[in-house]
């Protein structure tokens, strides 16, 4: 089997990580107990990779992210992720590369941190959760690191989490409504949706185009509630204008021409993003995605080690069935997009690089 697949989608963990998260009384991410995890150690990746044809894996940190609720550990514990991250890049080049967690919503430390691995440690990107201590993606109190992301035309790669606002998600499956219900089943698909309808509402896609977001998971729910997505503040603000007496009501027609504009431009902004296919290489899933955006649009996405080897065999046969697409369009998802989306002086993707141009 030819080593040519790229995993844009691919987790590590560290038993400092796992440690201090315990401490706090965190011992789950989205429902999964993290002592299941614990033992994974690099070479478990490589392995796998080997197994599946996997050339390189984009590593990132996954939920429950740096939920210590103390910023000064959640700086010391970002800079420990990114060192140790890095550290597998060079001691196996061209097999992993890595996206920077980023000790947010602390914006000053977030900037820092990711001029540090972006400039120093050479990092494909950056990980953003959908929302860190309730503050989602797309809220002002983000500005700076976006504009930040947009100067660089920096990759981000978009994760979701749960939602416990600023409490720490440290009761049993923290964030889900439903106590028989992993979080990670609905409240992921969920949060990645928010967090993109915020992106969207808040203006945030539009001022920034030059970051380069991948959303796991295909998206979320965002291909199903695309329609809903949109930017009505326009709307908003002429039905009240009208209601206190300033303004004409709108005619019906009026309203839907709005509403047409504000659907079609949302989904401007979505085919504008990228999504990876991570446990979603099912037909209904693959089909919705493959009528928002080209195969240029989509990466390979495994969430090893938290969806365990049968992720990876679920994402890779799950492409190979789909009869949507054709042999040209799973090798530019498998790994064309990626190459495309990373420049070829990454470390991580520098060998496949090399190869594809021999």
């Amino acid at each position: 089997m030819s080593l040519r697949r790229i995993d844009v989608h691919h987790h590590i963990l560290t038993p400092e990580y796992v440690e201090e998260l315990a401490k706090v009384g965190v011992v789950e991410a989205g429902g999964v107990p993290l002592v299941q995890l614990e033992r994974w150690k690099p070479k478990d990746s490589l392995a796998v990779m080997d197994r599946h044809g996997i050339e390189t894996a984009l590593l990132s940190v996954s939920s429950p992210g740096l939920c210590f609720g103390d910023a000064a550990k959640a700086r010391e514990m970002a800079r420990s992720l990114n060192e140790f991250a890095a550290g597998c890049a060079r001691r196996w080049p061209g097999r992993f590369g890595f996206f920077a967690v980023l000790p947010l919503p602390d914006v000053e430390a977030a900037l820092s941190e990711s001029s540090y691995a972006l400039d120093t440690l050479g990092a494909a990107g950056v990980g953003l959760l959908s929302n860190h201590e309730g503050v989602y993606l797309g809220d002002p109190r983000f500005e700076e690191v976006f504009a930040a992301l947009d100067r660089r035309a920096a990759v981000a790669f978009v994760h979701p989490t749960v939602f416990t606002g600023s409490q720490i998600p440290s009761a049993p499956n923290a964030g889900s409504p439903v106590p028989t219900i992993q979080s990670s089943v609905l409240e992921f698909v969920f949060d990645t949706t928010r967090a993109v309808a915020n992106l969207i509402s808040s203006g945030t896609l539009k001022r920034y185009p030059n970051v380069r977001i991948i959303l796991s998971h295909a998206g979320g729910a965002v291909l199903l509630f695309a329609d809903r997505l949109i930017d009505r503040s326009e709307i908003v603000a002429l039905v009240r204008e009208a209601q206190a007496g300033r303004a004409t009501p709108p005619s019906p027609e009026t309203l839907e021409r709005m509403m047409r504009a504000a659907t079609e431009d949302a989904y401007e902004l979505l085919r504008g993003l990228y999504y990876d296919t991570a446990l979603s290489a099912n037909p209904t899933v693959l089909g919705a995605l493959q009528r928002l955006v080209p195969a240029s649009r989509i990466l390979l996405g495994t969430d090893y080690p938290f969806a365990q080897e049968v992720g990876v065999r679920y994402s890779l046969d799950g492409l190979a069935a789909y009869e949507g697409f054709g042999e040209e369009e799973r090798a530019t998802i498998e790994s064309g997009t990626a190459l495309t989306l990373f420049p070829a002086s990454e470390p991580s993707v520098r060998r496949i690089a090399n190869a594809e141009q021999r």
